[in-house]
């Protein structure tokens, strides 16, 4: 666990408490209007205050606090590793479990068939494989549960470098060289995969595939995936 809580600090830019606040003041684009509809199109029918929903790398947990109020006797679970996000979750409500742990091998057992619907929000492309946890997510998941997976995805350097430098003519302008290196070495674990990548993979794992779109000018996708 140590050594993935390292590279998540990494990762997040080296500021723990920097990144738990970008995070929340992110929430609102990162489960934006067109989010809220994919997940009420995909999930609706699983939703209830009898289901059980897992939020995977679920940050501050502001997303399990939401659906509380929705389905406050819900069963909702959020797996998080990274101490700063864990210490500035608040007032969580009181149908909300948080699970430490690992999920690039997760430890926790949860029962067989006991998930409704599991979330992936921003978290493939942090794993250094996904395929451990696609495995426990298909004994977790009940048949027909669903896996709601949202994600950056691969774009040429060109575009990376526009949307992250947006305004800045390279040309003539050079920014800060420890900024640079952050950009390349995000570039590197922002495009990790293609779509198509990922739904070839969840299909491998055991998945069918229902949905699968790209937003954000085609640098993230959402899929829902169905266990089978």
């Amino acid at each position: 666990m140590q050594e993935t809580t390292e590279y998540l600090r990494h990762h997040h830019g080296g500021d723990g408490q920097k990144a738990a606040e970008k995070t929340v003041q992110s929430y609102a684009k990162n489960h934006d209007a067109d989010f809220q509809a994919f997940w009420q199109h995909h999930c609706a029918a699983h939703l209830s205050d009898q289901a059980s929903v897992i939020d995977l790398g679920c940050g501050t947990g502001l997303w399990l606090n939401q659906l509380a109020q929705q389905y406050p006797h819900a069963t909702l679970t959020g797996f998080e590793l990274a101490p700063y996000m864990l210490e500035r979750m608040e007032d969580l409500a009181a149908n909300v479990n948080i699970i430490c742990d690992d999920l690039n091998n997760p430890a926790t057992e949860l029962p067989q068939h006991s998930v409704d619907i599991a979330l992936a929000n921003l978290l493939i492309h942090e794993l250094h494989q996904p395929v451990t946890l696609f495995s426990k997510l298909r004994r977790w998941l009940k048949p027909g549960g669903v896996l709601v997976l949202c994600d950056m995805v691969r774009q040429p350097l060109a575009d990376y470098l526009q949307h992250q430098y947006s305004g800045i003519d390279l040309a003539s302008q050079t920014p800060d060289y420890d900024a640079l290196v952050d950009a390349f070495q995000h570039f590197q674990e922002h495009n990790r995969y293609h779509p198509e990548d990922i739904t070839a993979l969840l299909r491998q794992c055991g998945f069918e595939i229902s949905a699968a779109e790209t937003f954000k000018n085609g640098r993230a996708v959402r899929i829902a995936a169905i266990s089978v």
